[in-house]
């Protein structure tokens, strides 16, 4: 005898979902299922709250079990999504092409298999269903967004300035790290970032501070613990921080074995929250009653802030991984410094500033100075200037490229050497360049091991940061190798990281204030003696500076950490 009439577990559920209480509706569901076998739209809403929910496992099985039935297509279009954020991207791309072959005019499918085409670096194709989905109301934003994203990396400029107008003017919202890597404006970074977190935003918590003689229970939130510029800029500042003062803890995920091998016996305890549902994951971080739990990882692409609420910890602080505010106000602090946000910028921020002394990034410690390998092997000439920029792409723009462009056809002995993102990219570097200067003065150089970069990167005679989106472990990189790094600074973030490594450093005059200022400060240091000159005091203050005196980090860092929860 079946327990409800169909409508009545519709109604409820309905009433639950309004409640955000998925929990109960996945309750509600299995019940309605029992009695009603064959109305396969439960299991897909089944399928759905599981994913609401972060339980992927479930999710997977129950759509899985729907490819059999009417709801074969949406059931793959739903495994596409769920196998793109496992990285599972051939997969996810085959269930994506599947939904799309069966039903052309499935639009959510198509904008599916352009993410995992665009994860794929299959930029073409994907950028080529994008400008399809233009045309459509529900689908163009998103659209518009992931061709921003593939034209920056692909180095296609010619909308350059119709985008910069569309975003400084928050015609779109976009996501925060989007807009950052496009416009140089705190205000408009920090409207946009309001509007996007809108959809995410938890309850706004209150600041608790406890008892001054307590042992401090810190917390770390990490997905990055493996071959990704984070993990090396953090790897050293963890045994730095070890106290019978401080018991610390990583929740990490997505980590690899040999670098949470480096680092997992600076924890009290180390916890895999890979294949946990944030439900849980957030249950697991709970029950270790955190004072302070800094997220090293925040908004960036395959980020857990879905975790994070009120009763996590005590204070939640924002720290390295996005340098602009998230908009998202479960944030208490932003660890930073005086340089990438001036106090007057406070205004542009949910996060409440937490200065560090110096630069607010920390580094690995170490000098690069040896030469270890010979210009030949990466195709570099011995009688030419190398200006290298081994930036990731999407740091590259139009208007500092000119600047370059220039100064290799004003210097013939000078030659560009950018960091290789395929043959897009470099088809598009060349047709930018149109011909002014010989393109074999072009030289890329390709993906490589990082300690293998890090040998490669001391045959740069000329260090050239961006200028939107500054280099940030790249920059530091190049001042440990000992190598000029000529920067603008800018006026957000993301824009003066480089300038405030070096202000930390003491070599300000690395500094500059204007694109012409930036153009002669490159020419200047073309001149062998004065660049050696240079090279020199570089060298020496890194050696006598607390640049890279990770004790002396740590322990500031420490201390600021006591300061909001003391």
């Amino acid at each position: 005898m079946q327990n409800k009439a169909l409508n009545e577990y519709l109604d409820q559920l309905k009433d639950l979902i309004n409640k955000n209480d998925f929990i109960s509706c996945i309750d509600i569901l299995l019940e309605a299922i029992k009695f009603y076998p064959n109305d396969y739209k439960l299991k897909l809403n089944l399928g759905n709250i599981y994913k609401v929910l972060g339980d992927i496992s479930n999710a997977k099985e129950t759509y899985n079990s729907l490819l059999v039935t009417p709801y074969k297509i949406i059931s793959q279009n739903n495994l596409s999504l769920l196998l793109l954020e496992e990285g599972e991207i051939n997969e996810s791309i085959k269930n994506a092409r599947e939904a799309v072959a069966a039903d052309p005019d499935y639009l959510d499918a198509k904008f599916n298999l352009s993410l995992g085409l665009f994860e794929n670096k299959e930029y073409s194709e994907s950028l080529k269903i994008c400008n399809e989905l233009l045309s459509d109301n529900t689908y163009k934003h998103r659209a518009y967004e992931l061709k921003i994203r593939i034209s920056q990396i692909i180095c296609s400029w010619s909308s350059f300035d119709e985008t910069q107008e569309i975003l400084k003017s928050n015609q779109m919202v976009v996501h925060p790290f989007l807009h950052i890597s496009n416009i140089i404006d705190e205000e408009a970074n920090y409207n946009n970032a309001k509007k996007w977190s809108n959809n995410f935003v938890k309850e706004t918590k209150e600041k608790h501070r406890g008892n001054a003689f307590e042992k401090i229970k810190l917390g770390f939130l990490c997905g990055e613990i493996r071959n990704h510029p984070t993990f090396y800029l953090i790897k050293n500042i963890f045994k730095n921080m070890k106290s019978s003062n401080v018991s610390m803890y990583m929740f990490s995920y997505n980590h690899h074995d040999e670098e949470k091998k480096y680092i997992e016996e600076n924890f009290e305890k180390f916890l895999d929250i890979t294949n946990l549902s944030f439900l849980d994951a957030r249950k697991m971080i709970e029950n270790y009653q955190l004072d302070v739990l800094i997220d090293l990882t925040t908004i960036i692409s395959h980020n857990r802030v879905n975790i994070l609420d009120k009763s996590i910890a005590k204070i939640i602080i924002s720290y390295l991984a996005f340098p602009g505010t998230t908009g998202n106000s479960i944030y208490d602090y932003i660890l930073t410094d005086k340089t990438v946000t001036p106090e007057k910028m406070q205004k542009y921020y949910v996060e409440e500033f937490l200065y560090l002394p110096g630069s607010y990034q920390i580094n690995n410690g170490k000098l690069n100075t040896k030469i270890k390998t010979k210009r030949q092997s990466y195709d570099l000439p011995n009688d030419s200037v190398v200006l290298g920029c081994l930036n990731q792409s999407f740091k590259l723009d139009p208007r500092f490229f000119n600047i370059w462009v220039n100064i290799l056809e004003e210097h013939g002995k000078t030659c560009l050497w950018l960091l290789d993102e395929g043959d897009e990219m470099k088809n598009n570097i060349y047709s930018f360049i149109n011909n002014r200067i010989d393109l074999n003065r072009i030289i890329f150089a390709e993906k490589i091991s990082y300690e293998k970069h890090l040998q490669r990167i001391q045959h740069i005679d000329i260090a050239l940061d961006t200028r939107i989106y500054n280099g940030h472990t790249t920059s530091i990189e190049m001042l440990q190798a000992g190598i000029p790094l000529v920067t603008l600074k800018g006026n957000h973030f993301a824009s003066r990281v480089s300038a405030s490594i070096l202000n930390t450093l003491g070599v300000n005059h690395l500094i500059t204030d204007t694109e012409t200022e930036y153009k002669n400060k490159i020419v200047s240091l073309i001149d062998k003696d004065y660049r050696a000159a240079i090279k020199a005091e570089i060298i020496r203050k890194m050696k006598t500076s607390k640049i890279l005196n990770n004790k002396d980090f740590s322990d500031n860092f420490t201390k600021k950490i006591y300061s909001v929860i003391t």
